[in-house]
């Protein structure tokens, strides 16, 4: 064998061995590119566009403890702790905005006790029950697109004073609305909604008129119920004084038995006004004080569908203080004295109410 076999060799098994190699060789894939969430600016801070989509969403919610206090009716502090956790899901459409929106609230109020009864009934003593049961709820549940607005959300009367004190009327109900922004700070809207679950075919009937501009806003209500045949109408104005002070107004007038009523579902007063008063001290304190008058109470009678004038006139008046102790903790005390001819129709005297509050946030 020559040199020149030689090397012709060497290079013929070179050149298997490196075939059989590059036959064999792992192929390593390219990594697919990492989605990250990304921040939706359009709906405000706090959105998160979900991946793979176009819908924003953002996830709140609140902590609460509170500690409420009634002159008349109790025998020591009532605390309550509750959370509320919010989720709120908004894309563009061609016929604008659509959000879903929900909100759970949970609750509890620590242990109980009953009262022990002697054989007449009246109360000789107190025993401890331990009962600590909770309490959980959907508070919100609805969709919006566009103007059109479907589910549970508060009614469309829904509107008070920023007091503790006050009544403005009305509570979460199902509903169908339409809102017509006609621009300028002027919204028109119409409400159908829906009091009682398997009630009748004829639903409440709903409107409101708003007007926002620089120096605050006004917000006119009305609302029909076919049950007694009445009507509520409501009318409040917040105005700007200044930059730290505004001055809240408002009236109502009931024709007779609503579930608007301003005391309680068909229960309520033939007209009330009041007035707040809330001064912004600085970026983290806020005092306000107020007042509301009722006149000619009244209430529905189920039975025979007419309303019941008792000619009552009551009145309340209180103070708040809303303090921000960090951002996203706030802390509230409410103090509230009412009176009237309820009262002394009842043999009782006025009665302080008042509670405190902290909110903290997320």
């Amino acid at each position: 064998m020559n040199i020149k076999s030689l090397l012709l060799g060497s290079a013929a098994a070179l050149l298997a061995v490196s075939g059989a190699r590059a036959a064999d060789a792992v192929v390593v894939a390219e990594p697919e590119p990492m989605e990250y969430v990304r921040i939706c600016d359009v709906y405000g801070a706090g959105f998160y566009y979900i991946p793979g989509t176009e819908t924003c969403l953002k996830i709140g919610g609140l902590v609460r403890y509170q500690i409420d206090w009634n002159s008349e009716t109790d025998d020591g502090w009532r605390k309550t702790a509750l959370f509320r956790l919010k989720v709120d899901a908004r894309s563009e459409t061609e016929y604008g905005t659509f959000k879903r929106y929900i909100e759970f609230q949970g609750a509890n109020n620590g242990a109980t006790h009953s009262p022990i009864l002697d054989d007449a009934g009246a109360v000789i003593g107190t025993s401890f029950d331990g009962n600590d049961d909770s309490t959980f709820a959907v508070r919100y549940a609805y969709f919006e697109l566009g103007g059109l607005m479907v589910g549970r959300n508060d009614t469309l009367f829904d509107g008070d004073l920023s007091g503790e004190f006050d009544k403005g009327g009305g509570d979460f109900i199902q509903q169908i609305r339409y809102t017509f922004d006609a621009g300028n700070g002027i919204a028109v809207s119409v409400g159908l909604e829906e009091e009682d679950n398997n009630f009748d075919y004829v639903p409440l009937v709903t409107g409101k008129v708003s007007i926002a501009q620089g120096w605050g806003s006004v917000d006119l209500f009305a609302g029909y119920d076919d049950r007694f045949s009445e009507f509520a109408l409501k009318g409040i104005a917040k105005i700007k004084a200044t930059d730290a002070l505004t001055l809240e107004l408002l009236a109502a007038y009931e024709s007779g038995a609503t579930w608007f009523g301003l005391s309680d579902f068909y229960a309520g007063y033939e007209w009330s006004v009041g007035g707040y008063l809330k001064y912004q001290v600085n970026e983290k304190l806020a005092i306000g004080a107020g007042g509301q008058y009722f006149a000619d109470a009244h209430e529905g009678d189920f039975v025979t569908l007419t309303t019941v004038d008792s000619g009552f006139n009551d009145w309340t008046v209180g103070a708040v203080i809303d303090y921000t102790i960090v951002e996203n903790l706030n802390a509230k005390l409410a103090l509230n004295y009412v009176d009237g001819d309820t009262f002394e129709d009842a043999g009782e005297d006025g009665a302080f109410t008042g509670f405190l509050r902290l909110n903290a946030e997320f």
